[in-house]
């Protein structure tokens, strides 16, 4: 059986799949294709409950952050991020009983980002980030702190129960 996976390693190593880690001390990481050639391929190193997750803008003022789901379990969550729309857009996830649409905006055009427990970051137009995070139970806020994009509508709230 060590052989066969040593082989497999193998395999995977002459393909030219590399890992590469979360830079959130809560996040997961995902393994991409290196070097040309790859096509991109992205296949997630972990897997927990998925949410798709969409950030948009309707205009120059009105923006979105849109959950398929609003509420999962404990433990590891996926986000599949797309951003689908016409500039860059994150997605902050903070840890706070606040409501999701007062939490306060400082003299930068941002919240606070303390109550964070990890991010996907500033994600290019047209691009979908795949990342993983352990959540405990609890309310969260998820955000697009991007200067004026909480204010202009992408925020959402979302429910870790235990």
């Amino acid at each position: 059986m060590r052989r066969l996976a040593a082989l497999a390693m193998s395999v995977a190593l002459g393909a030219g799949i590399t890992a590469c880690g979360s830079d959130s001390p809560s996040g997961g990481g995902t393994a991409t294709t290196a070097g040309g050639g790859g096509g991109g391929l992205t296949v997630p190193t972990e897997t927990g409950t998925p949410v798709g997750v969409k950030a948009g803008d309707t205009s120059d003022t009105a923006q979105y952050l849109k959950l398929d789901t609003a509420s999962v379990k404990a433990g590891k969550v996926t986000f599949t991020f797309v951003n689908e729309g016409t500039r860059k857009h994150e997605m902050v996830v903070l840890k706070t009983d606040e409501q999701f649409d007062a939490l306060t905006v400082g003299a930068d055009n941002r919240v606070s980002e303390d109550a964070s427990v990890g991010e996907i970051s500033e994600t290019e137009k047209g691009k979908t980030v795949t990342k993983t995070f352990d959540l405990k139970a609890g309310n969260y806020v998820l955000v697009c702190n991007i200067e004026k994009h909480y204010g202009q509508g992408m925020r959402a709230a979302f429910t870790v129960t235990p």
